[in-house]
């Protein structure tokens, strides 16, 4: 992680003084950081139209010297994109996307598309911007070497999901565009969906029978903001695909967000 672009293909940032922090933070460890155009527009709660975000991630790929592209945040808007990316830009050019929560889908269509190992962990606004030194250092060897202290499964596939509720969000999608070619060890998190709503997307992923087919095992993030169901839900969903399952509640929203190579086969 030598050149780093920042890109913000989902929410607006209300708060862009947080990137520069982000960026001279960087400097410190000889990490020179770009800030695309579009963190600093905004259009309906997006940061900027879809051909200004759509731009930034084009030219970011495009761009030689970047090795890294780490999103400023999530939000929502990414899904718009999806049908717009050009992904031989990205098939020859490739480099490591950092992005998680609304860029989930981004993560998803361009494993995809590419094939190429992408990373679901903290992004540049309300992560880098706020990590320690130590933090840092941890955060950018396990982008570097694809790094994940996966728990014990007895399953084999690669790591694939992210947040629920944007994995739910494809489900309208052709199967081509989304599921994934290889068997997985589906990983999953949300933030503020009570318990009934996480049951029904849970019911959703069970009916979608070229998904369901695909998964070997599970590995149940942190569910920020669920109520007392939670547990019984979860377990009732596991039971149902009839593969192991355990917990990691540093794949989340929160603070401890840890990195999880998108892609990488366990």
């Amino acid at each position: 992680m030598k050149n780093v672009a920042v890109i913000a293909p989902a929410g607006s940032i209300e708060n862009p003084e947080k990137l520069i922090a982000a960026q001279n933070f960087m400097k410190q460890f000889n990490i020179e950081t770009k800030i695309y155009p579009g963190c600093y527009e905004t259009f309906r709660g997006m940061a900027g139209c879809d051909e200004i975000r759509l731009n930034d991630l084009h030219n970011a790929y495009l761009d030689k010297d970047i090795d890294t592209i780490i999103c400023a945040r999530g939000g929502y808007g990414a899904i718009r994109l999806l049908d717009k990316i050009d992904y031989n830009i990205i098939k020859n050019n490739p480099k490591k996307l950092v992005g998680s929560s609304d860029i989930t889908a981004l993560l998803i269509a361009i494993h995809k598309k590419t094939g190429q190992i992408n990373y679901h962990a903290k992004m540049a606004l309300n992560g880098i911007s706020e990590m320690k030194t130590a933090e840092f250092l941890n955060y950018k060897n396990s982008i570097e070497n694809n790094i994940y202290k996966y728990p014990s499964l007895g399953a084999c596939g690669i790591l694939w999901g992210g947040n629920l509720a944007t994995i739910i969000s494809l489900f309208g999608a052709p199967y081509e565009t989304y599921i994934p070619n290889e068997d997985i060890i589906l990983f999953i998190e949300d933030i503020n969906e009570p318990d009934y709503k996480i049951d029904r997307m849970l019911a959703q992923i069970l009916r979608n029978t070229p998904l369901k087919e695909k998964i070997k095992g599970v590995i149940f993030g942190e569910f920020i903001g669920a109520g007392e169901y939670l547990n019984d839900i979860l377990k009732e969903f596991a039971s149902a695909l009839n593969v192991p399952h355990t917990f990691d509640p540093s794949i989340t929203h929160g603070k401890a967000n840890t990195v999880v190579p998108f892609g990488i086969k366990i």
